[in-house]
């Protein structure tokens, strides 16, 4: 009981000593309960323990606001243009639709067939990809 209220005291003058000017005194003792640390001696012509903060590392982030602004020779990105705006040729179109349609009967032809679970997932997966493609191409 008594380690342990040191060792909160300890915990409390660590967290709180970057918040103070100096840094407390800490007193290492040892006992039959092992090493405590304290901020009151032990015994009579107890030592200070020096506490090595050479390990710490402080991390500052830089402002957000210069995070947000684009370096000057940073070139804006350009549009994308989706594959769904071109205008095809309507026979490229049916022959378009025609392999999305294959593409989606051999999908539902495997599914029937019976399948694991990685191909089961792998093959909705392709099912939905072709579906939304079929449907950006318009394809009745």
């Amino acid at each position: 009981m008594k380690a342990t209220t040191h060792v909160l005291r300890l915990l409390g003058a660590l967290l709180l000593a970057p918040l103070l000017e100096a840094q407390p005194v800490i007193y290492r003792c040892e006992g039959p309960a092992g090493v405590v640390y304290s901020d009151r001696a032990c015994a009579a012509g107890a030592d200070p323990h020096e506490i090595d903060d050479s390990r710490v590392t402080v991390y500052t982030p830089e402002p957000v606001a210069d995070r947000a602004s684009p370096s000057p020779s940073a070139k804006p990105p350009k549009p994308r243009r989706s594959k769904a705006s071109k205008v095809l040729d309507p026979n490229e179109r049916r022959s378009d639709c025609a392999r999305l349609d294959r593409g989606l009967r051999a999908v539902r032809a495997k599914m029937r067939a019976g399948y694991g679970v990685e191909e089961g997932e792998r093959l909705k997966a392709r099912q939905r990809q072709l579906v939304e493609q079929r449907r950006a191409q318009k394809c009745a």
